[in-house]
């Protein structure tokens, strides 16, 4: 019989151990934020209602990216491509009970059926942060300063990142008014529709591309032109509308409290920010990388006041963002932000070695007591197992495991209840009664 591969599924990723340590440490960081904003942490299944993402999330996602099937009791079901719309499910369901303004974070993975490439893998880590029940403005400067924070106790700094920032209603309002295309911005197959989904993707395409795609929409010559003002425009031209238009006076006072909280440095205007998931209404963000090796977008977000309606008769306005965790690894390798993780082992219990088998189980035990002590007192410990290696071969392995301190406990220690203490990295060593070792530990502890 063949052996089976070793591979992982295409687009899903192993974690061992030094892969699992940067994991934790960036995890650690988006729920250390989160907390320290006063957000409570949530959890949603994997597997959600297929009906789910069919309503809102947009139709490239849905046909082209989502893991779907018919489970065995014939319901269509599909694997989390974001966690959105399952947070928004489960604030409607419990809607009447839930103190407002509602503050929920979480840290899960998804998948989506997409090409594995750099920065890009079909299984994948988010964090997202959510508002529900907060219309004013001042929930979307507090939920967009959250990552901001992210990426400023990562080291991150300016010039390597950029905050780009749009506003729907101001997009769809001129595009309506001032460019005269005819539909609405969430009407799937609608002329504005159609624009909307081509001016977001226009970082990507060429030129000549994006207006042969408007021409395609029975766009006129001077349409396209008022278009091409829109995408050049900047906030002195948005400025002229804050009148006529909710959506222009609330993208001139996020930037401007944004630039109060200290992020002027990191955030800016981009008109061709739309967002591609269908659900979004108002503010929209994406983070982008501005290194040359790795110009691209790294998590993005937005205001999105009708989706609890899918799910409640009462509405909620709601804004959020979602960062995985695949782009911003790359985001830290390639400006060399990753701190050296090792494993953290305080304590380290040699087994002390004897041709006698009785004495040996004496030994083997002593080791054990003495580690379970430490590890009740708080502290990690690690211990060895096979009593045929040398002592010395024992500490030069807790050496290269980058544990600081070494405990050995032979016959002479054994007789007086105490124990040794060997500082790996000097190669100093004292003997001191179990006894107080563990009290230290203790009060140091404390």
């Amino acid at each position: 019989m063949p052996k089976l591969s070793t591979e992982p599924y295409k687009g899903a990723r192993d974690f061992y151990p030094e892969e699992k340590r940067i994991q934790n440490y960036i995890f650690n960081i988006w729920r250390e934020t989160a907390l320290s904003f006063g957000y409570e942490e949530y959890d949603a299944p994997l597997l959600e209602k297929l009906e789910v993402y069919e309503a809102k999330s947009g139709e490239e996602l849905v046909n082209n990216q989502l893991y779907s099937l018919e489970d065995k009791g014939g319901r269509k079901v599909a694997i989390r491509p974001e966690k959105t719309p399952s947070v928004a499910r489960m604030v409607a369901a419990k809607l009447p009970s839930l103190p407002r303004p509602i503050r929920w974070f979480n840290i899960g993975n998804c998948w989506r059926y997409e090409k594995p490439q750099k920065g890009r893998g079909r299984e994948f880590y988010q964090f997202d942060c959510d508002i529900f029940g907060e219309n004013s403005i001042n929930a979307d400067v507090e939920v967009f300063s959250i990552p901001l924070e992210v990426m400023k106790k990562l080291g991150a700094t300016k010039g390597m990142f950029e905050l780009r920032v749009n506003n729907r209603k101001f997009a769809e309002f001129y595009l309506k008014e001032v460019a005269n295309i005819q539909g609405e911005i969430a009407q799937k197959a609608t002329q504005l529709y159609r624009v909307t989904k081509s001016i977001d993707s226009k970082p990507k395409i060429a030129e000549k591309e994006f207006t042969q795609m408007l021409e395609s929409y029975g766009l006129s010559d001077e349409q396209i032109s008022k278009v091409n003002e829109y995408l050049n425009a900047d906030l002195d031209f948005v400025t002229k509308f804050v009148n006529q238009n909710e959506g222009a006076k609330q993208l001139i006072e996020f930037l401007d409290l944004m630039g109060k909280m200290g992020y002027k440095d990191f955030i800016r205007y981009s008109p061709e920010i739309m967002r591609g998931l269908d659900y979004y209404t108002g503010i929209v963000v994406e983070q982008f990388d501005l290194n040359p090796k790795n110009n691209r977008a790294m998590y993005g977000g937005g205001r999105y006041d009708n989706l609890i309606g899918l799910f409640s008769d009462q509405k909620l306005t709601g804004v959020g963002f979602a960062m995985g965790d695949i782009t911003l690894l790359e985001f830290l390798k390639e400006w060399n932000l990753l701190p050296q993780l090792e494993q953290q082992v305080e304590y380290f219990v040699a087994l002390w070695q004897s041709r006698d088998s009785n004495q040996q189980t004496k030994y083997t035990a002593k080791t054990m007591e003495i580690a379970q002590k430490i590890r009740q007192a708080g502290y990690s410990c690690l211990t060895q197992l096979d009593y045929r290696t040398s002592i010395s071969q024992q500490l030069a392995t807790a050496s290269k495991k980058g544990i600081k301190k070494a405990i050995i406990a032979g016959e002479k220690e054994l007789e007086k209840n105490t124990i040794g203490i060997k500082n790996l990295t000097t190669g100093e060593q004292k003997e001191i009664p179990f006894e107080e070792f563990l009290e230290n530990l203790k009060r140091s502890n404390a």
